[in-house]
This record gives structure tokens, sequence and C-alpha cells, in this order.
């Protein structure tokens, strides 16, 4: 069958990720798959897949009729069975252009939720958001999924461990936005440093912040600790990672990140923020290290246990590799993407 699949927004970051996992896993079912963006993208696209047509789409906003008008003239001969939607304007348009012939399932990327109640059904990635979601349906009976997202294994497993380099080298990397927490993990270093403990770290990324983080590493000394490395494209994330002793995220919100999942697929030791979408994934102490949202002592602290402690550099990460295997392998999630696809199918054919 003909499936859109559709988000507006850049092409860059975890979203654009799995939005192009989604285009890929579908094309190996078999489906015929048309992405539709918005029309100030590049010309060239990082992670499209081969094979996948791609519909551009110029667009104002939620409530731009005319977008809405346009794509449904361009989608009027080709007959999509079902649309995925990864974000609330590619709900709202791809209601008004299908108009209610086609149903829309939508799939979380954060925790504001409340624009996506407009759409057939939604994949929340965790139990929390699938709370959160039926809380704002406000009693209404609403098909919610929970599937996570997905990461590609290594086809040797769990990477073997290795010693710490000398200076052990502490990494991060996202879009350099306020909800990312950098500025958390650069006043950590800062901390550390001022205890003695040697260290290098690197910081990938870009964005709004940059100029506000860079004046922080320097008000704080760290111009000779701290990289700031740039935009890391998606095919060199892995080689980045393999790099790092150690990977902190330090989100202060996140309804479920790929960062974390790559860090685990190369077998990097890790300390994640207790925001939702890292609580989530994995166990705490067992599979990685935790500390309390924007509590700069508590990742300073959770840094310094597990560069002094090299059982846990080894355990974490093995345990943590296994968690990828039982439940964000590919084929784990792809079962249960085709299960929500199928049902939404059913429930909306019902009606």
């Amino acid at each position: 069958m003909l499936i859109i699949n559709s988000v507006f927004g850049d092409a860059t970051g975890g979203r654009w990720q799995v939005v192009c996992d989604y285009s890929n896993l579908l094309r190996k079912q078999g489906h015929e798959v048309v992405m539709v963006l918005s029309d100030t993208l590049p010309g060239v696209l990082q992670g499209i897949p081969t094979g996948i047509e791609v519909l551009r789409l110029r667009n104002h906003g939620h409530y731009d009729w005319l977008a809405a008008w346009r794509l449904a003239r361009r989608l009027r001969d080709r007959k999509p069975s079902l649309a995925i939607a990864h974000c609330s304007r590619s709900v709202a348009l791809l209601k008004r252009a299908l108009g209610g012939s086609v149903p829309v399932l939508a799939v979380t990327h954060s925790t504001k939720v409340r624009r996506l109640l407009k759409a057939d059904g939604i994949i929340a990635l965790t139990n929390s958001l699938r709370e959160k979601i039926q809380a704002e349906s406000q009693g209404r009976p609403f098909p919610v999924y929970v599937i996570p997202n997905q990461i590609v294994l290594p086809s040797g497993g769990c990477p073997p461990p290795r010693p710490l380099q000398r200076p052990p080298v502490i990494g991060a990397l996202g879009r350099f936005d306020r909800v990312k927490g950098f500025d958390v993990f650069i006043d950590a270093l800062g901390q550390l440093a001022e205890q003695g403990q040697k260290f290098t770290a690197r910081l990938a990324g870009a964005g709004e912040e940059e100029a506000r983080l860079r004046e922080q590493i320097q008000a704080l000394g760290l111009g000779d600790y701290i990289e700031l490395t740039g935009w890391v494209p998606p095919e060199e994330v892995s080689t980045f990672l393999s790099k790092l002793d150690l990977l902190c995220v330090t989100a202060r919100s996140d309804a479920f990140g790929l960062t974390p999942l790559q860090g685990a697929a190369v077998g990097v030791p890790m300390v994640l923020s207790e925001a939702s979408g890292h609580c989530a994934m994995f166990a705490k102490e067992t599979e990685a290290l935790f500390f309390t949202v924007d509590d700069t002592k508590a990742l300073a602290d959770r840094i310094r246990q597990l560069l002094g402690d090299p059982g846990l550099q080894k355990r974490l990460p093995a345990n943590a590799f296994k968690r990828l295997e039982c439940s964000y392998s590919e084929a784990a999630v792809a079962t249960s993407i085709l299960e929500a696809i199928s049902k939404t199918l059913n429930s909306f054919n019902k009606i």
C-alpha cells in the first residue's frame, strides 16, 4: 500500500533520523512510501533511503488552508492508505488534505502532545507519554501504541571494553538548545577541573546557544579542556561516540532521544539525566548512571564515579547493549509499528 510519511521541520537531529528510519522500515516491508516535507529544506537531504519519493510542500503553519488544498490536489490520484505524521503541523495539514478518507497516525517526538490528538491514533515513545496523551484526551477513547525508537545494532555484538584513554575523553552531542542542558554539562566539567580531575571533553553540535556556550567555557577557564567539534552528520555519529570514554546526555526534557541508543550501540558508558525518556530507556545503576535534571554537582559526582570504577565501565555498556537487543532492535520495533498500522487501519475502516 501507499503510505505518506511526513514532517515539517529541519532535516537534522534525532527526529529527522526517526522519520527516515520509518521510511526505510516501511519500504523494506514492501510498501510504497512518499515523504511529504517542507519546501524550505535543502535540495540534497541526508538519510533518505534509496527509492523513496519526496514531495515538498510550501506551508506556513497549522492553519494554512491553501497548503492543505495544494497537498490534496497532489495526492488526489495517488490514493494513499495511511499517513504517518511526525509533527503537529503534519497532523493538521494531512487531516485537511485527506478529508477524512485516510487515517492519520501521529508519532510523538516531544512531551507536547495536545495538538497530536486530532490524529486517528498516536504512537507514544514511552508509557509516560501514553499516560499524558490519555490525560489530555479527557476520557475520550483514543488509540495509543507504545513503541520506542529503533537503533541498528552492529553485526559483531557489543563492542569489547577498552581501557580509558589518558586523559579520559568525556563527550556530549546534540542541538545547541537550552533544553539539551549543555550548560549543565559545562558547569559539571568546571567542577571536575577545579577538583583536579584530569580529562578532555568534546561537545559536538550547533544551534542558537553556541555563542553562549562558548562564553561559558571561557568564563570557567575550560578552553584547554573542552573542544567544540561542530555538527556531526548522522553517518558519523557512531564514529564520534566510539572515540569517547564516557557519554553524558544532559537534557532537561527528552521524550525518547536517539543519542542514548546510539551510545549504547557503540559500547560507551553513559551518564543520563533523569528526563522521562531516559528513565524509560535504561535501568538505573545497571545499564547507565543517572543524575537529577539540572543538578550540576550530581552530574560531576556521577562522572567521577564512573571514571574511577573499571568494573562499572565494563558492566554498564554490556547491560545496556542487551537492552538494545531485547527492546530497541530494528526487528523488534518493526513488528510493533506494523501492528499499530494494522490496528489503525482496522479501526478506521469500522467507523
